[in-house]
């Protein structure tokens, strides 16, 4: 399925009682390793589109996978040691060891905007406090604190759907976490909640350490927090002045290592750094006022760079005018534990009245820490990593290109009413839209959630069949009837459905063939299996796909994964669906984030078209 899930707050156990977060862990199966024929007939039958009409290469690709997986070849001996690791005592997990450094610690791209995601938030029901950005910050500070709580002691719920539990482990790794940059292989470093009770703000580009507990131990309350983000906006203007630090965690990793090594030569610098790392979380006051849904977008995805620290897994930013977002690192969880923060916070945010703040300046902060301002140390070399580091910052974001793709009047609602699974409609939708600006399919991967299973993440969906080129082809043929277009359209999302259905099952081939390459030995000469140019271009990602859906958002989205690609970041309300077209300005194929916004737009009312029509003649048979 794609990454979508559904929960309940106040969840009650298959046993009677109340749920504890981690209560299913031990019960999870482990994740399987797929049996090699069933993964390279996959792979072969994705591939037959990408070959198209070209027989004879197709055939020798398919010659290259029997001889791999004959008896006694390569295939079948990565298999075996593949098969071993999965059975090791106490292994639960056989791709857990590797994915985590090979997806998101050892990619040296920035994190942002490159591998980080965004959310931006809907504008809140109360409009005074919709508009006031520390009234914002307050409520959005005092609701993740409980939720950080409800995790603490395991009263959030577990996850379940359809009986089915899912893992709940990244949920241990969203606060008092950050990343850390390191040669070749960054890390992660994890610290006891307890022990640091406080958050980072960040205004004006300064660093304050924050805390969202009295000296008791006790969460403060909305207008005590209120207080406390006065004393950090009246405090910038007297604050040492140094140049924006934050901008740092932009750059390339490796860039960032040998910045981060220099710091660090400082004791003042190690302290502060070490304050970021275990904070609960970050949020930024922003001086900006983005009103578009494009332009809070653009904020939530990268903002100007400087007022971040983007190596925290969990960070938000509330600008002058309210305009709220989130951003998440990446590298321990995916998007579906911060999608349901973040979804329950702003219901949370929604109950609220202004009286909580009738009077913050009487509010008693005597129990609680003062602010404190990260001062550093700023020497001649960091000071030229801050200049070199916003340089490549603006450089890289004015290289992407952004549209945000809205069509109204088809939601789940209406494609429901059609019978069908409105992700496999938006994934045909995408190919259909894309096929009219190119005239041609590429490789497609959609996020396929693989949390059934202990500590699964994801899995890839090959979106491009035999039977969506078949879709798209028919439904540019005008001789082709319309009757005809809808079968084909249907033959297309049940193919669809099906490898969905594979992969979050952990049965796709692609994390298989990862773990099966994950068993070369040194030196050992590789098959022509992995060395096939089709091997490398079937997963050369030209549509990065994914859903997280959400009410409570007016945004969600990244960046492209490759330079001649778009990333696709959907969410399907009841009433319209959304996507966040993301590519690179210069990207070989003169393709624009615009022109593929126009061809959704023709492709979506298409379908809608002739959807309404076969139903309504449905309804006229009737």
């Amino acid at each position: 399925m794609p990454i979508r899930r559904q929960f309940s707050e106040s969840a009650v156990s298959r046993s009677g009682g109340k749920e504890k977060l981690f209560q299913y862990q031990d019960e999870l199966p482990a994740l399987p390793v797929p049996e090699l024929e069933e993964s390279t007939s996959l792979y072969l039958k994705s591939l037959k589109p990408l070959y198209g009409k070209n027989l004879q290469d197709f055939n020798k690709t398919a010659s290259i996978v029997s001889d791999f997986i004959k008896p006694g070849g390569q295939g079948e001996l990565l298999q075996q040691r593949l098969l071993e690791v999965a059975a090791e005592k106490g292994q639960r997990n056989w791709l857990a060891k590797w994915w985590d450094n090979y997806a998101y610690l050892e990619y040296r791209d920035p994190v942002s905007p490159f591998v980080s995601y965004f959310y931006s938030h809907k504008g809140l029901t109360n409009k005074k406090i919709d508009s006031n950005q520390l009234m914002k910050a307050s409520l959005i500070i005092k609701k993740t604190v409980e939720f950080m709580e409800s995790i603490e002691n395991e009263t959030l719920a577990p996850e379940v759907n359809k009986n089915t539990p899912f893992c709940m482990e990244s949920f241990k790794w969203m606060f008092n976490n950050c990343r850390v940059p390191n040669d070749t292989r960054d890390c992660n470093i994890k610290f006891t909640p307890l022990e640091n009770r406080f958050l980072i703000v960040i205004y004006n580009d300064q660093f304050y350490k924050v805390y969202h507990h009295d000296l008791n131990g006790n969460p403060i309350n909305e207008s005590q927090i209120y207080q406390q983000l006065l004393n950090v906006v009246t405090s910038s203007s007297s604050a040492i002045s140094y140049d924006p630090i934050g901008i740092l965690t932009s750059s390339n990793r490796d860039v960032w290592t040998k910045d981060y090594k220099e710091l660090t030569k400082s004791p003042l610098n190690v302290k502060n750094l070490r304050e970021i790392h275990a904070s609960s979380f970050v949020l930024c006051l922003d001086n900006n006022s983005p009103v578009s849904v494009k332009e809070k977008s653009r904020n939530c995805w990268h903002g100007n760079g400087t007022n971040r620290w983007f190596d925290k897994p969990v960070q938000f930013f509330v600008a002058s005018n309210g305009a709220s977002g989130f951003l998440g690192e990446h590298s321990k969880m995916d998007g579906t534990p911060t999608l349901r923060m973040n979804d329950w916070l702003i219901k949370q945010l929604n109950i609220y009245e202004t009286s909580v703040f009738e009077s913050p300046l009487t509010s008693d902060v005597s129990q609680i820490n003062d602010i404190e301002i990260l001062n550093w140390d700023i020497t001649p070399a960091t000071k030229l990593a801050i200049e070199k580091a916003t340089v490549e910052f603006n450089k890289t974001v004015s290289s992407l290109d952004l549209e945000v793709w809205q069509y109204f009047g088809l939601g789940k609602n209406l494609i429901k009413k059609f019978k069908i699974s409105p992700d496999a409609f938006i994934q045909m939708l995408i190919q259909l839209g894309f096929y009219k600006m190119t005239g041609v399919c590429k490789p497609t991967y959609e996020s396929a959630s693989t949390r059934k299973f202990f500590g699964g993440r994801t899995e890839t969906c090959r979106s491009v069949s035999s039977e969506s080129l078949r879709f798209v082809e028919g439904w540019q043929d005008p001789s082709v009837t319309k009757k005809v277009k809808l079968q084909l359209f249907r033959e297309a999302i049940k193919s669809h459905l099906n490898y969905i259905s594979r992969a979050s099952n952990g049965l796709g081939c692609d994390r298989h063939f990862f773990g099966l390459k994950q068993m070369l030995e040194p030196n050992e000469p590789v098959h022509d299996f992995f060395k096939d140019p089709m091997f490398s271009y079937s997963s050369h990602w030209f549509l990065s796909t994914s859903q997280l859906s959400s009410n409570e958002f007016s945004g969600y989205g990244w960046a492209p994964v490759v330079p001649d690609g778009f990333g696709l970041a959907y969410m399907i309300t009841e009433d319209f669906l959304h996507v966040n077209i993301s590519c690179f300005k210069s990207n070989g194929f003169g393709y624009t984030s615009e022109k593929l916004y126009f061809y959704l737009t023709e492709a979506a009312t298409e379908l809608r078209t002739l959807l309404l029509e076969e139903q309504n003649e449905l309804s006229a048979k009737l």
